[in-house]
């Protein structure tokens, strides 16, 4: 490893002595990179942060946001330097507006490929962002470099304090050597082979604690043979260190992405106060801190070596067979891998229990897919089941609507009908009323014809009778 470690140093300097100034952008490119990083700088985050660099001690709360600690037991940080020292916050707010682009140096490949960019195109925007973030990087050299040391108290005591002994401790026990600085980032404390050794370890923490995450670009989508970028890049990386957030290498989403490129390009406030006569019209969404929608991540250990995901070859060394071996078996959570708390969905649904839509409603905003994992089929199945539902109430809604007015022609027809059969039943009575009116009549004249047939029956016996008596 120390002959790794060597190389990569060796490569370091290499590096950061290619690197050119911004004097090789034309007019147009270089005020719009100037513009974006006063655009960070105006930021209340920006100074604060910068603040504690100028100070020479980050205030405890900050210190011990980290997910990996270097501070441990009762450090003196806590109740020592709760707040800010008098006159930090107000010299950054003095130095910040007033840095020299000169200072700024980049690797020539990426001010060329920005250079090369026209406005508003992918590489254009990409590169906008890693140079941003370089010169934030750069920033947090500088000032610790210009050692203000606010501080009204001991900060080398601060800085070297290490843990007592516990009570339980086994006998061989020995306390962490501490950093040289407790400016760091989790993953960015190889110091020994940063150009610029300690400060560059300052500047990584600086750029994680405004922008949210150390940026990194995906080297081997971008890169051609020649080691030149020219190739359309996919989104950027944040590697965070805050503990809250995941660990993990993370790429931003689209809307995430393009809400940074607008905070970057925007233009400043007319009528802003001189203090803040470079504060952005739009809204700032610094620092960006990634969260369980955030779901293309790799594992710090892989991003670097196998996946190609850096922004300097040489910014963290590899690791050795052994830690290799424990960031393999080391516990995983839902808040570095946010699929394991769907694993228990598709457990449930394989069981035929129902899928709980608030459950993946926030995994589901603003993404039409995941990456092929063990969680993409439930996905596909809940966005299937989401439509479904919603095809459901539509259909519901149209079938309630013309149910209604199915109705409201049924009634209107059943009261037709009634009429209808009003209007029989008149007719039906009429008639039974002219039949029985002809059936009498026709009973008048049976029985008066059969009077007649009497009379005349009693006649001829009469008639009869008389001749008889004659003879």
């Amino acid at each position: 490893m120390p002959i790794v470690v060597e190389k990569l140093r060796i490569k370091a300097q290499a590096d950061y002595r290619a690197r050119i100034s911004i004097d090789k952008l034309d007019a147009a490119h270089r005020d719009v990179l100037i513009r974006a990083i006063n655009n960070v700088l105006a930021t209340e985050n920006a100074i604060f942060t910068y603040a504690q660099i100028i100070d020479g001690l980050p205030i405890a709360d900050v210190a011990w946001d980290q997910r990996i600690q270097c501070l441990f037991g009762d450090h003196p940080l806590d109740g020592g330097h709760e707040e800010l020292c008098l006159g930090a916050l107000d010299k950054a707010r003095e130095v910040c507006p007033q840095w020299d682009p000169a200072l700024l140096t980049f690797d020539p490949r990426v001010v060329n490929a920005f250079q090369r960019a026209a406005p508003g195109t992918r590489m254009f925007n990409t590169r906008l962002i890693e140079m941003v973030a370089v010169a934030l990087h750069q920033f947090g050299v500088l000032l610790h470099q210009m050692d203000f040391r606010m501080h009204q108290g001991d900060i080398e005591y601060m800085i070297n304090w290490t843990m007592p002994k516990p009570a339980y401790a086994r006998d061989d026990w020995e306390p962490m050597k501490p950093l040289p600085s407790i400016f760091n980032h989790s993953f960015y404390r190889d110091f020994v082979i940063y150009p610029e050794g300690v400060a560059d370890m300052v500047g990584y923490w600086a750029e994680d604690r405004i922008l949210g995450g150390v940026v990194l670009f995906d080297r081997d989508a971008e890169l051609d043979a020649n080691g030149d970028i020219v190739r359309e890049p996919p989104n950027v990386y944040l590697h965070p260190s805050r503990a809250k957030v995941t660990f993990r290498v993370t790429q931003l989403l689209d809307w995430q992405q393009q809400a940074l490129i607008d905070f970057l390009l925007a233009e400043p406030e007319p009528a802003a106060a001189p203090a803040d006569k470079n504060a952005p019209q739009v809204p700032c969404p610094l620092p960006i801190l990634v969260d369980d929608r955030n779901r293309t991540r790799v594992d710090p250990h892989e991003a670097l070596v196998i996946r190609g995901i850096y922004r300097d070859i040489w910014e963290r060394k590899p690791l050795d067979r052994n830690e290799w071996q424990k960031m393999i078996r080391r516990p995983q959570g839902t808040v570095d891998y946010p699929e394991i708390g769907l694993e228990g969905l598709v457990f449930n649904k394989n069981a035929g229990v129902p899928l709980p839509e608030g459950k993946l409603k926030r995994y589901l905003e603003g993404r039409e897919s995941v990456p092929e994992g063990p969680t993409k089929r439930l996905f596909d199945e809940y966005k299937e089941y989401i439509g479904r539902e919603k095809r459901v109430k539509l259909d519901e809604d149209e079938e309630g609507d013309v149910t209604g007015e199915a109705k409201a022609e049924v009634k209107e027809g059943e009261k037709k009908e009634d009429g209808k059969d009003e209007m029989r039943q008149r007719d039906d009575d009429h008639q039974t009323d002219e039949q029985e009116g002809g059936g009498k009549g026709e009973e008048e004249v049976v029985k008066g014809k059969e009077e007649n047939i009497e009379e005349k029956e009693e006649s001829a016996e009469g008639n009869a009778k008389e001749a008889k008596t004659t003879s």
